[in-house]
């Protein structure tokens, strides 16, 4: 049995292929000698086709999938001079590209989750007429899964709402969540701090911009920095592009040529990540929806500074899923000051009954099935079944798992 994972060209995109290929070859174990004659039933293999960097590269070599790059053309809403050459030369690259590297491997499904990066090997399975699940994890889709909406075989989508606003598509949605990686719950609190070199007993921030940093919160965490550490150790995610302005601002500020270890700036975390999630007692975040998916599992208490730049402002309307179910604090980027970036933190850091109200809340919105689910429609698909939601098939469409 083959599968093509594609999608992203961004951490957010691919961070959930590495719950989804376990779940793949857990459940390719369990049900293989009941697959269908035509699959290859003693063999999983999974691929990657899409736009690849050196980071990506080194994930699917970590994860055993054969990535294999794929250009394509960024489809912007915005003036830009890339525009004509992305559309006139590498989509059209990439596509045949995707065409002929598709043609090699003819998998049995394709997997999207989304983004730009995923056109590309989504057009190549509708010519072959391969079918494609596709993931949207936001609360609204982006453009770019707007317009794979129409071709995918089953979309799969991370909140409820999202499902309410596909329209034409709504009776092949189905709720899974997000996937997210099973073992970042594996350490404990206590475990988590201790390896940042923190007490038990003291209170963690983690500041987290996303996989590029965010100067916004890098910018107000350096403000408040004298006002917090007095009462709590700080993990602080600065972006890899901003670590060293970062570290100087903050010798700076404190007037010590060396940080204090209640103080921790990193660019970014891998191996460590799942151990700083763990130490956090609070957490200050974007609202991308893999990171939210992510500390629902972990039931962390959060504050959601949503990027007001997100394209379909989804940032923003993922965060009000959350502050709706009473799962998250959120503070619009336009009123993000001293005073009650302050508040905020000091609520959640030195209130146990405010902290735990929000931690129960957002335990509520976490699925930890969804890479299971989603493995689970695959195998569907590669059966040659195309699931579909109470409401109806889809017009046309007789086979239903």
């Amino acid at each position: 049995m083959r599968v093509v994972l594609t999608g992203g060209a961004t951490g957010g995109h691919l961070v959930p292929f590495e719950p989804i290929a376990d779940a793949l070859r857990a459940l390719h174990q369990e049900q293989r000698d009941s697959l269908p004659a035509w699959l290859e039933k003693n063999k999983l293999e999974i691929y990657f086709l899409g736009v690849l960097n050196e980071e990506a590269r080194a994930f699917f070599k970590r994860l055993g999938i054969t990535a294999i790059h794929i250009p394509t053309g960024k489809l912007r809403r915005y003036a830009s001079t890339q525009t004509v050459p992305d559309i006139l030369f590498r989509l059209p690259f990439g596509i045949a590209l995707a065409l002929f590297q598709m043609w090699r491997i003819m998998p049995d499904v394709v997997i999207s989750k989304g983004g730009y990066g995923g056109i590309p090997v989504a057009m190549a399975a509708v010519v072959y007429r391969i079918p494609f699940l596709l993931h949207e994890s936001d609360a609204v889709s982006g453009l770019a899964n707007r317009m794979m909406a129409r071709w995918a075989s089953v979309i799969t989508v991370g909140f409820a709402a999202t499902r309410e606003t596909i329209g034409a598509y709504r009776e092949k949605t189905i709720v899974t969540g997000t996937p997210v990686r099973s073992s970042l719950a594996a350490l404990s609190k206590e475990a988590g701090k201790r390896v940042f070199g923190f007490s038990a007993k003291t209170p963690v921030l983690l500041i987290m911009g996303g996989s590029q940093g965010a100067t916004q919160l890098n910018n107000i965490l350096l403000q408040t920095l004298t006002a917090l550490l007095p009462t709590m150790g700080i993990i602080h995610l600065t972006g890899g592009d901003h670590v060293a302005d970062v570290t100087k601002a903050a010798k700076e500020t404190l007037g010590t040529p060396e940080l204090p270890s209640s103080y921790q700036p990193f660019g970014y975390l891998r191996e460590q990540m799942p151990a700083a999630l763990a130490a956090a007692d609070a957490v200050v975040t974007r609202a991308g929806a893999t990171s939210l998916a992510e500390l629902a599992l972990l039931k962390k208490a959060i504050i959601i500074v949503p990027l007001d730049t997100a394209a379909q402002n989804h940032q923003r309307r993922n965060a009000e899923i959350f502050v709706a179910a009473a799962a998250a604090r959120i503070i619009d980027p336009a009123n993000l000051g001293r005073s009650l970036f302050i508040q905020n933190v000091t609520d959640l850091t030195g209130d146990q009954e405010i902290r735990e109200t929000l931690e129960n809340n957002i335990a509520q919105l976490s699925r930890l099935q969804a890479a299971r689910d989603i493995a689970l429609l695959v195998f569907k698909l590669a059966a040659g079944l195309v699931p579909r939601q109470p409401n109806g098939p889809a017009p046309g469409q007789t086979k239903t798992a």
